[in-house]
């Protein structure tokens, strides 16, 4: 007569189950790069922004802008948000790119946080200012190795804030600095 042989090892449990089914749910693997905001200027341009310096996005209607008068084009008023209150600055405007007008019935916002002159001495200096942009597309993660020197000569409205392009899915995207933004607006705030 044979013996059976009993497994004698314990029932596993749920969670060791799916650590057995699901083993890259439990031993993540480090994602390489840095977190952009992707947003869409115009139909044949598409800019990034690091996600580090973004506190959030908003939809605004465009009577929560307060107008201020005597400013730059680009600077539409101040708005708020949580208890914030912010410039609103018109990103297509700042980086001199021509403003399609369509009627919206809301704004996209990026409200970012930008480092200043004193903030960079004191934590209380924070500037915010709200850029408003036709399209946010989400985001994507770049590596600094792949963003690279522009190939092609860019407006001159991009120089002062231009970090880089980027090539991804046969898209050239360019890639600006929150800190030359902030710092370019801190003037506005004084």
């Amino acid at each position: 007569m044979q013996s059976s042989s009993i497994n004698s090892s314990p029932p596993l449990k749920p969670a060791e189950r799916l650590q057995q089914l699901l083993p890259e749910l439990f031993n993540p693997q480090p994602v390489a790069g840095e977190q952009f905001l992707r947003l869409q200027l115009m139909p044949n341009l598409t800019i990034a922004i690091a996600l580090s310096w973004v506190e959030e996005t908003l939809l605004i209607s465009p009577q929560a802008v307060t107008p201020i008068p005597n400013m730059p084009a680009h600077v539409l008023g101040l708005m708020s948000a949580k208890g914030q209150v912010f410039w609103a600055i018109h990103l297509t405007q700042l980086l001199e790119l021509p403003v399609i007008l369509a009627p919206s019935q809301h704004y996209e916002v990026v409200m970012m946080r930008a480092l200043t002159a004193e903030s960079s001495q004191t934590a209380s200096g924070d500037l915010f200012l709200g850029l408003i942009v036709p399209k946010i597309r989400g985001s994507i993660r770049l590596s600094q190795e792949e963003i690279m020197s522009p190939k092609n000569a860019v407006d001159a409205g991009f120089h002062p804030y231009l970090s880089g392009q980027i090539t991804l899915d046969g898209e050239t995207i360019l890639v600006l600095s929150a800190e030359a933004i902030g710092l370019s607006q801190a003037s506005i705030a004084g």
